[in-house]
């Protein structure tokens, strides 16, 4: 069910803009797909809630009394990763481990400002015809505009990140606008399961149109660091790096 809701996602919206964890581009980017031109307005349109996951220097330095006045409430907190629900269906994701392959080869050269919003996820929860054929729909719409995709899961093989897994998705990857790095849309299917115990080594993936995202770097470097040798599931992959078990 859409619980998409304008007149409360627009003041969510503007606190994290007042507060300096979005853009007003990136603010206008998120706005932008709730309008009846976007061409994925119908998958935004059935979406559950939408999460904007904001790359932070420090998740311990948010402004956590200001969430809370613009009634927000925290629903998961890990060391380097947070998630609050804030009103009108806005997920706000706050994280400074490494949650995508592009931060496995970033150095101090490379290394992006922060805050910034590194994607966009449109929530596809409900798992009905109409919405897996939306789903399904996006890859060749997302080509015949010339923007790259890039997709993880389905066949029985569902996607692992931070504390949840799900059962598939769609990367869809917007071009930059002149200063301002293309955002990511990351359209994910089906109903989340929650894993509190583990986090999983699904990274966003690079642009593909900018490198092979099956020759980028996994978790650590390679596949087999998913996992140790003791059969636990967990691999000591230092500080910002998720396992999958």
């Amino acid at each position: 069910m859409n619980t998409l809701e304008t007149n409360l996602m627009d003041p969510s919206l503007e606190k994290l803009n007042h507060l300096g964890l979005l853009s007003d581009y990136e603010m206008d980017q998120v706005r932008r797909l709730r309008q009846p031109d976007h061409p994925f307005h119908d998958a935004v349109n059935l979406a559950e809630t939408l999460h904007l996951h904001i790359k932070v220097d420090n998740t311990d330095a948010l402004p956590l009394n200001d969430f809370f006045d613009a009634g927000a409430r925290l629903d998961h907190q890990k060391q380097g990763f947070v998630k609050w629900l804030f009103p009108g269906g806005v997920n706000a994701i706050f994280s400074h481990i490494k949650v995508s392959q592009d931060e496995l080869v970033e150095d101090t050269a490379t290394r992006r400002p922060r805050p910034f919003l590194d994607h966009i996820g449109i929530d596809l929860r409900a798992e009905t015809p109409e919405v897996r054929a939306v789903f399904d729909s996006l890859s060749d719409r997302a080509g015949k505009l010339n923007l790259a995709v890039a997709s993880q899961g389905g066949k029985g093989q569902p996607v692992f990140c931070c504390h949840v897994e799900i059962s598939e998705k769609h990367w869809i990857y917007q071009d930059d606008d002149g200063e301002h790095p293309g955002i990511p849309l990351e359209f994910a299917y089906g109903q989340l399961k929650v894993n509190p115990e583990q986090s999983g080594c699904d990274l966003r993936p690079m642009d593909p149109r900018r490198v092979d995202p099956d020759a980028a770097p996994a978790c650590c470097g390679n596949s087999e660091s998913a996992s140790d040798s003791s059969g636990s599931g967990k691999a000591d992959h230092g500080e910002g790096f998720y396992y999958r078990r």
